[in-house]
């Protein structure tokens, strides 16, 4: 029996992707977490034959659960569904090794076949996201700025331009305060921003939003 876990903080976003996902698998027991601790906690306890993770999840640094779930399940298929910038997020969660990467603006038909091409074990990225990384492929680096940023440093300039105070940032990640101004001074250095208005802009620019 196939089984399929769904993280997203949406209610609405999961009740859709059951429906679709019924109608490839009628016999499917489907699993459902709100954010990244209830996500763990599930696939820690069971076998899934698919995973469907947003990157925003309220208090919750999805690279690092990405990161902390395959060192406990290498083999696990993960599928990143959100409405994050495909150009700046999925290479990182790709080289981290989930399965795929689908935006949610993605039509039915689509979702469903890359649900169907994760669980047989292939990969999947939409077309343009696979013209990106083939032009990429092609040049020693990058002219995307976003690029050059670590991690850390990514998941809090996505919360910064998402709204989020220093304080908020600092609870969502579960670090210190000077953690998170330090990454942020970097960050705004390596773009060359002095302040949100600033780097919102910059995001529009380049389609982080």
């Amino acid at each position: 029996m196939d089984r399929f876990l769904l993280a997203d903080d949406h209610a609405v976003v999961k009740t859709g992707i059951s429906l679709l996902i019924k109608e490839l698998y009628p016999s499917a027991v489907i699993d459902t977490a709100h954010d990244g601790d209830s996500a763990h906690s599930k696939i820690v306890k069971n076998d899934y034959d698919l995973v469907m993770l947003d990157v925003h999840m309220p208090n919750t640094d999805s690279l690092a659960l990405v990161d902390t779930i395959l060192a406990i399940k290498p083999k696990l298929k993960i599928l990143i569904f959100t409405m994050a910038s495909e150009n700046i997020f999925a290479k990182r969660f790709l080289k981290l090794g989930v399965s795929g990467f689908l935006s949610k603006d993605s039509s039915d038909e689509e979702i469903k076949r890359a649900i169907t091409k994760v669980s047989l074990g292939r990969k999947y990225i939409s077309e343009g996201l696979f013209s990106d990384l083939t032009d990429d492929s092609l040049r020693s680096r990058s002219d995307n700025p976003f690029e050059d940023l670590s991690d850390r440093e990514l998941e809090i300039v996505t919360h910064l331009i998402k709204g989020k105070s220093v304080g908020e940032i600092c609870d969502i990640l579960s670090i210190q305060n000077s953690t998170v101004s330090t990454h942020k001074a970097r960050a705004f250095e390596k773009l060359k921003v002095k302040n949100i208005i600033e780097l919102r802009e910059m995001a529009r620019i380049y389609q982080l939003i």
